[in-house]
């Protein structure tokens, strides 16, 4: 075991198409906040709801952290899961050049089209000079940048990491994924959620819980290996397992009986954000940090995979 990362803060952004109340409110703070970021007062244009998102959930994870901003600090990067949001540009933005030609070519669009555009935006916005890394995992995208930025932490390459992942499923998407035959089941809808990790944070800054080890796994029996090697990562035997979350797992029975073939027999329960791909695993883990937090100071579980046979585990455990 390399150590417990802490978890300085958390941040998560719901669905644009909530209702008009929220989507007003929402609208509001992310004026506050583009307002607040702006040198000169005017606030920087959004072209999609998944920028809205992930730029609303890493404010709110620095804002908790006490971390000032704009950072202007180089010990302080994004890594994030990103993907069905960004094939739902590209599916719309391809479209229209083929029903238009290159006058269907928007000049605005085009940069989204590019997966690396929301880590991107973050990096600018908050002036986070630490290296920025996006991943396009699918289903378990998010669970890879956390597992990423705990390595990252844990080897001394970086103070801090904002790591998560952002999603905003459109129509566009679903519709091509299933030309080719690779849709799982899902409707339309988005999500962001980012945490800030770090060894230590800010002066003052609490720790809201801490990950204390992650796994991956590949193939038929990706689940279970990515217990496992989660388990074994965290040095935490199956039997003090307190709770386990799944976070979109394409088959959740499979998914359960890989869990207890470990030696878990805590109760599994579904995440209901299992159905925001990319946002999924780091918005489960941020559920299991709450959880735990109101109840018994024990490990809780998270795991998820994805219908390409991958599959993510972290190990996670509320502030004392």
């Amino acid at each position: 075991m390399a150590g417990p990362i802490r978890i300085l803060g958390v941040g998560s952004a719901g669905a644009p198409d909530a209702r008009p109340a929220e989507a007003e409110a929402r609208a509001g703070r992310l004026r506050a906040v583009l307002t607040g970021l702006s040198a000169d007062g005017v606030p920087a244009r959004l072209i999609h709801g998944i920028e809205e998102l992930a730029i609303l959930a890493a404010h709110e994870a620095l804002r908790r952290a006490g971390v000032p901003m704009p950072y202007r600090g180089d010990d302080l990067g994004v890594l994030l899961g990103v993907e069905e949001g960004i094939d739902g540009i590209k599916a719309r933005y391809y479209r229209a050049i083929l029903a238009d030609g290159p006058l269907g070519a928007s000049p605005l669009t085009f940069p989204l089209t590019t997966p690396n555009t929301i880590a991107a935006r973050i990096s600018i916005l908050f002036d986070l000079r630490g290296e920025t890394l996006t991943l396009g995992g699918g289903n378990v995208a998010g669970a890879q940048a956390l597992g990423l930025a705990l390595r990252a932490l844990r080897d001394g390459q970086t103070a801090m990491a904002l790591a998560g992942g952002a999603t905003c499923v459109e129509e566009e998407f679903l519709e091509a994924a299933s030309l080719v035959g690779s849709s799982e089941p899902g409707s339309p809808g988005g999500g962001a959620c980012l945490f800030l990790l770090g060894r230590s944070g800010p002066v003052g800054a609490a720790a809201g819980g801490q990950v204390l080890g992650y796994g991956e796994g590949f193939g038929p029996d990706g689940v279970h290996a990515a217990v496992r090697a989660c388990l074994e990562d965290a040095a935490v035997s199956p039997s003090a397992i307190g709770a386990a979350r799944t976070a979109a797992v394409s088959d959740w029975p499979s998914a359960a009986r890989a869990i207890r073939a470990v030696g878990i027999h805590a109760d599994i329960a579904r995440s209901p954000s299992s159905g925001l791909c990319s946002a999924s695993f780091p918005l489960a883990v941020a559920e299991a940090v709450g959880q735990a937090a109101r109840g018994p100071r024990v490990p809780v579980l998270v795991v998820g995979s994805d219908c390409l046979a991958g599959a993510a585990a972290a190990v996670v455990q509320g502030a004392s």
